[in-house]
């Protein structure tokens, strides 16, 4: 009780909503991992939370959502001749990023709604004639020829993919010679003080609050945490991209938000050695 008096108005609403999301773990019949895996690879998921996703971001990750995808676009270094590929592109707001930057931008999403959403924010954006969005798949890109792109993305998207290793080998495909690959993605974080702060945060705040604000199945919003937890740790990653055939080495990986976020930054040149 004592504890609970210092606490204050946000750490008590904190604590009730940690209390919440852990009653939540045992009171709702989870779906499989395969029926999960295949909802998100088709994209199924993310067409019933279009409508709330950009807000529900923006809570959940208390605004800093935007700067993240900011330092990515920034580690691409793009120029105004780049043909840019940004994979589970969502809404665009990474591809709008891009495109006032690169002579083209192609974005590709397995979501027809999120996508719908995407198409509008780019004609506000008034860059229908530089950003492209199209309905596909990252593992089977086969309408994109070969040494396509110079600077390819995906942010929040690669751990919702099947089939990481697959994906990679699609990205090193269309990647041109010297072409750059920047990848921004969750991961269960470790070895900083606030550490522990964070990993209980996306295990059980982010699946009740995401559900609440998106109006979907909390359901939906607990496979973000086990996705992150699913996800092979940095250097497991990191070695996926490298047998992709990029170069990627150990100072181009960037943590941030208390480590919970990665940035790895590779390029298609021929590996070291």
């Amino acid at each position: 009780l004592p504890i609970w008096k210092m606490a204050g108005g946000v750490g008590r609403l904190f604590v009730v909503v940690v209390l919440v999301g852990v009653a939540s773990q045992w009171w709702w019949s989870p779906r499989s991992d395969e029926e999960a895996s295949a909802d998100l690879g088709f994209g199924t998921m993310f067409d019933r939370i279009a409508a709330r996703y950009d807000a529900t971001n923006r809570v959940m990750s208390l605004g800093m959502d935007g700067g993240w995808r900011r330092t990515m676009v920034a580690a691409l270094e793009l120029r105004g001749t780049d043909r840019v590929l940004d994979l589970a592109t969502g809404t665009a707001d990474v591809a709008i990023l891009e495109g006032r930057e690169a002579s083209s931008v192609l974005g590709v999403d397995p979501s027809a709604n999120m996508l719908g959403l995407g198409r509008d924010k780019v004609a506000r954006a008034r860059l229908a004639t530089t950003v492209t969005l199209e309905l596909g798949d990252a593992t089977n890109l086969t309408t994109l020829g070969d040494a396509t792109f110079d600077k390819i993305s995906i942010a929040f998207g690669i751990r919702n993919i099947p089939d990481v290793a697959k994906a990679l080998r699609e990205m090193r495909r269309v990647a041109a010679p010297n072409a750059r690959l920047a990848v921004l993605e969750f991961c269960e974080p470790e070895g900083q003080i606030l550490a522990p702060l964070a990993r209980l945060f996306i295990r059980y705040v982010v699946p009740p609050v995401g559900a609440l604000l998106s109006g979907s199945n909390w359901e939906e919003y607990r496979h973000l945490q086990r996705s992150i937890a699913a996800f092979p740790p940095p250097p497991a990653f990191a070695a996926l991209v490298r047998q992709a055939g990029f170069r990627l080495p150990e100072d181009n990986i960037r943590f941030l938000a208390f480590g919970s976020v990665a940035l790895y930054v590779a390029d298609a040149s021929e590996p070291e050695g």
